[in-house]
């Protein structure tokens, strides 16, 4: 657990590199309503060569859950983190909120890190919101709504019940990591059985974010960064009935790459047979494409072989 002063963050170090030479370090962070530990099928094939690091977000885990939970308080415990830790140029690596996160923190602070790894992490989708005071009122509106409400976890029977939930979710799970993720996902229940860990209120974080103030800070980001999404990623999570986000629409191709090319140096990759838990769907094919990512990008930035190809 690292002190902040103000909050307490779940660290997660996993050692100086088994190999005894460091090339680095690498940090990891998770997404909304998920944990640290989530990410450990990424984390250990980087154990050979760099320091590796992942965290619990406030709101999550085993960290402190303030409350507060908008896009620049997870920005700021992210910079709070790496300052304590004196970490001065890692490698970031985000998933989802946990990507959004790394990369706004690059753009504020183009001289931290040196490379980025987006996991679905390209911000949430669009908004639905027309050029006009009465679109813009009407999703001001919505964001009240999301911000006044008091969602409550559904308890689960056990911890073999969450991890079904999970699986149920998440078709592509492994089993024995959803028995892994739901006993550290959860905690004894008020009135028994178990409910998730993570505060119901982290939600309230979509309501801050701020396209256009992201796709600037985007365009400061210098390093090397690669994307990463899954191809079923719209289908399976964001435009599933009961969705996280009731009031977002599906990019249109021009439209995301318009977002890419927002970062001088990016390489995209799209998973097939992947949706959003791109990590959870197809780790292999992710420890290859970070792995190679790094090694040819990063540990020898002479060699600009194209990632997608």
């Amino acid at each position: 657990m690292i002190d902040l002063g103000r909050e307490r963050l779940a660290v997660y170090d996993y050692g100086p590199p088994s190999s005894g030479v460091s090339r680095g370090d690498v940090v990891f962070l998770h997404g909304m309503a998920d944990v640290a530990r989530s990410l450990e099928p990424l984390t250990a094939p980087l154990t050979d060569r760099y320091r590796v690091l992942a965290f619990d977000a406030r709101g999550h885990g085993r960290s402190t859950h303030p409350g507060a939970y908008s896009d620049l308080h997870f920005v700021a415990d992210l910079a709070a983190l790496l300052d304590t830790l004196h970490l001065e140029h890692p490698i970031l690596i985000g998933h989802s909120l946990g990507g959004h996160t790394v990369a706004n923190y690059a753009g504020l602070h183009a001289d931290r890190p040196r490379a980025l790894v987006l996991l679905e992490g390209l911000g949430p989708p669009a908004v639905h919101v027309g050029d006009t005071p009465a679109s813009r009122l009407i999703h001001a509106r919505n964001m009240v709504e999301v911000l006044k409400a008091s969602p409550r976890h559904r308890p689960q029977a056990d911890i073999a019940a969450a991890a079904a939930r999970l699986t149920a979710t998440h078709t592509r799970l492994d089993p024995e990591r959803a028995l892994l993720l739901a006993e550290e996902g959860t905690i004894p229940g008020p009135d028994g059985g178990r409910v998730w860990r993570h505060d119901e209120r982290t939600w309230h974080w979509i309501a801050s974010v701020n396209h256009a103030a992201l796709e600037e800070r985007w365009a400061n980001v210098t390093v090397p960064v690669l994307a990463v999404t899954g191809a079923e990623a719209w289908d399976t999570w964001w435009a599933r009935p009961g969705g996280p986000v009731a009031d977002r629409v599906r990019l249109t191709d021009d439209q995301f790459a318009a977002r890419l090319a927002l970062f001088p140096d990016i390489a995209h990759v799209e998973v097939p047979d992947a949706g959003h838990m791109v990590h959870f769907d197809q780790p292999t094919v992710m420890n290859d494409l970070i792995g190679r990512f790094l090694r040819l990008r990063v540990e020898d930035e002479e060699q600009l072989p194209a990632l997608g190809g």
